[in-house]
């Protein structure tokens, strides 16, 4: 900064404020990136004034910092007079001067903090927070024994503010809930002589399709201007639900597990294959945000293993002549291979994400039932 700037700044901010008698100044030193200046008053008040360029100096003069001290007296005396009264051990009152005078260059808003006087009627410290417009901004302290300090910064430091904020999450290891909901599906079907053909699903309907609950505990691999990539894992619980269509009905014979369609005197209503699983999968995250803190963009890549802890099949069916409705419910390990891996992948932007998980072996025991593997797809309505 040249120092041709200086009895400009000095004038301007101080020139009409009388108690000043000496000022000390120190200047910072040279930067391509922004410039520092600090001044010391004799009152014990300390003001940093930080711009990126001397056109930033210049447009200070249109704020009017010698009224802008008189003002904040008058905020910070209704602060601490509201936080004295309140029932909080803290107060903080927000006040909008260029909207109740427009035209005037007044401060876009005033943020007052205030702490609760003590037992001995001792305060503690007041934090003021002014915004000028989008570029510049003023933090004042004030301390126990009344001394002042200001802070003048530019929109960069406050950018550099949320770095910070953001930073704080760099190595949190936290956990987020997880529910997931979709369909299911039966792909890569062995067919042939003697082999059971493929059901036909109805993936409509109250019951049917994939749910999911799990916990993810999301440890933090890389963070960088808004954008996190973590490795996660933990426990879910799967509930994978097959409903035949039309009158398909699902057995238990001989051995195996399969589909057929019912006589003509059974009219089924409704035939499943109910399948829970404990799963733990393992995920590589990346998740993006906007300046907003809002999502953007995620993906993840991964895998799963887990283990059936139940499984039943149940029919309801009515009969030929007869007006009462009839189930048939077979509980058991059905046939069902009991361990379960595979792959998984999620794709989001904003509020959609999108999942999707395939069974790498097969779903029944070789023999026992049709050879087909289970595809999972839908929605993932919360989690990391």
């Amino acid at each position: 900064m040249q120092r041709a700037f200086l009895p400009l700044f000095l004038l301007m901010l101080v020139g009409g404020t009388a108690a000043a008698r000496t000022t000390t100044v120190r200047v910072a030193a040279p930067s391509t990136v922004k410039d520092t200046i600090t001044v010391r008053l004799p009152n014990r008040a300390t003001l940093t004034l930080t711009v990126r360029d001397a056109a930033q100096l210049r447009q200070l003069k249109n704020y009017h910092l010698d009224s802008l001290t008189s003002r904040l007296a008058t905020y910070i005396t209704q602060a601490e007079t509201a936080a004295k009264v309140g029932s909080t051990d803290q107060v903080t009152m927000r006040f909008y001067p260029d909207k109740d005078q427009p035209g005037q260059n007044l401060p876009e808003e005033i943020r007052i903090t205030a702490h609760k006087p003590g037992a001995n009627e001792t305060k503690g410290q007041t934090k003021t927070q002014v915004f000028l417009n989008k570029q510049f901004g003023i933090v004042t302290h004030t301390d126990e024994d009344g001394s002042k300090s200001y802070d003048f910064s530019t929109n960069k430091n406050k950018a550099k503010t949320d770095t910070v904020k953001h930073s704080n999450y760099r190595d949190r290891h936290t956990v987020a809930f997880r529910l997931e909901a979709g369909l299911n599906t039966f792909v890569n079907t062995t067919t042939g002589v003697g082999k059971p053909g493929v059901p036909s699903l109805d993936y409509w309907g109250w019951g049917v399709g994939y749910f999911n609950l799990g916990l993810d505990y999301v440890q933090p691999l890389v963070y960088h201007n808004r954008t996190k990539l973590a490795l996660t894992l933990g426990p879910e619980f799967g509930f994978n639900n097959f409903r035949l269509r039309g009158n398909d009905q699902w057995v238990q014979r001989d051995g195996m597990t399969f589909s057929e369609r019912a006589v003509d005197t059974k009219q089924v209503d409704e035939s499943t294959l109910h399948i829970a699983t404990l799963n733990l999968p393992v995920m590589l995250r990346l998740k993006m945000r906007n300046k907003d803190d809002r999502r953007t963009l995620s993906a993840g890549i991964g895998g799963f293993g887990g283990y059936r802890i139940g499984s039943n099949l149940k029919t309801e069916y009515k009969l030929a002549g007869n007006d009462y409705n009839f189930e048939d419910k077979v509980s058991g390990p059905l046939n069902l291979n009991d361990w379960q891996y595979g792959l998984q992948g999620e794709l989001g932007f904003h509020a959609l994400r999108l999942f999707a998980k395939y069974n790498l072996n097969e779903m029944f025991r070789e023999n026992h039932g049709p050879q087909t593997h289970m595809l999972s797809f839908g929605l993932t309505l919360s989690g990391f």
